[in-house]
């Protein structure tokens, strides 16, 4: 009896086991389903999910193969919040913002010269996706562009960059010579001191120095090619690059100048014997004032200087440039329709001087 109750008991027991296992399984099952959120456990996978923005939370979500699982799937929204994780990534852009000071800083290499300074800027731009070594590749495309100093303005300012090629130095004041009549011989001498004016400022000519000037006025040509021309060399006397002017006086005395190309040529051939290395022609103003009003004057002008010009284009030893005044000479550049005002010595004197620069005469 004793034995039985025991035996009886034992089951009793064996039973309320199991049946607490089951509630317990139980209790768990409505617990992920009810209070999904509020359970302990999955509370904690919940952090599990919100720690591991890596696949970790994934994982818990797909090992709940439930649908209650699937709810903590959309609870991996909060692993969209993990994007702002993803937004110090985008923080990490700002590394491309310091390649955009980098970039400045590599542009800055190109100090030489504004168009650098351009480049760096933008460089900078370049270089904030770029980081910077394009920036720095076009700071020194602007260091080139300094060297030519063509910039920007450098296309603009073709004088300038003549300067920038012309060695200085290799001409004395006294071997350039000026020669004519009295456009470049009457008193006081615009032209000429337009031109040394302009050397000066260039840094070709000292600040005391002067050309010879060995026109006179009332000459034709046959007087300029000999009689100035051994003035100019009296000595032996060095002339390297000579500004002239001739056959206006010609044609004051004519309808025209047949000769004075042939003149001229045989001058050029002399020039060329004795070492000159260029001349500088220059053809006349339009006569009269205003400008072009000496019909007649204007009418022998127009025959002759297309041979004067023909002439010295032709020549290579000396280089002959001609060079057309007409174009500069402006209302108010004369007053007797032939000789320069002031201010017509400053235009006639500003071309002249820029003819030089470009191709590297009397420097």
């Amino acid at each position: 009896m004793i034995f039985k109750q025991t035996s009886r008991l034992a089951v009793l027991l064996a039973v309320g086991v199991v049946t607490h296992a089951l509630v317990g399984c139980s209790g768990t099952s409505s617990g992920g389903n009810g209070s999904g959120g509020s359970g302990e456990s999955n509370g904690s996978g919940g952090t599990t999910s919100t720690g591991g923005a890596t696949g970790t939370g994934g994982k818990t979500s797909s090992g709940g193969s439930e649908g209650s699982g699937g709810i903590h799937g959309s609870g991996g929204v909060v692993g969209s919040g993990g994007s702002s994780s993803g937004g110090t990534v985008g923080t990490g852009g700002v590394s491309s913002t310091g390649g955009t000071a980098t970039g400045g800083v590599a542009a800055t290499g190109g100090v030489d010269g504004v168009v650098g300074a351009h480049g760096g800027g933008t460089g900078g731009t370049i270089g904030g996706s770029s980081g910077g070594a394009a920036g720095g590749a076009i700071g020194h495309g602007g260091r080139m562009g300094s060297g030519g100093a063509a910039g920007a303005p450098a296309t603009g300012s073709g004088g300038s960059s003549g300067t920038g090629t012309c060695q200085k130095g290799q001409v004395k004041a006294a071997e350039v010579v000026i020669m004519g009549e009295s456009f470049y011989a009457i008193s006081p001498q615009y032209i000429q001191n337009r031109i040394q004016d302009d050397a000066r400022m260039a840094g070709s000519l000292g600040a005391s120095d002067k050309y010879r000037n060995v026109a006179v006025s009332g000459q034709n040509m046959n007087y300029i090619a000999t009689t100035e021309w051994t003035a100019a060399t009296q000595g032996g006397a060095s002339v390297k690059d000579v500004i002239m002017d001739g056959g206006g006086i010609d044609c004051l005395s004519g309808s025209s100048c047949p000769t004075c190309a042939s003149t001229f040529k045989t001058l050029l051939g002399k020039m060329g014997t004795a070492g000159v290395q260029d001349v500088i022609y220059t053809r006349y103003p339009e006569p009269g004032a205003p400008p072009g009003s000496n019909t007649s004057l204007k009418a022998c002008l127009d025959m002759t200087m297309p041979g004067m010009q023909t002439t010295c284009e032709g020549s290579t030893s000396p280089r002959c440039h001609f060079l057309d005044l007409r174009p500069v000479w402006k209302d108010g550049d004369t007053t007797d329709g032939l000789h320069p005002t002031q201010s017509g010595g400053e235009h006639v004197g500003d071309l002249i001087w820029s003819e030089m620069m470009k191709d590297c005469v009397a420097q």
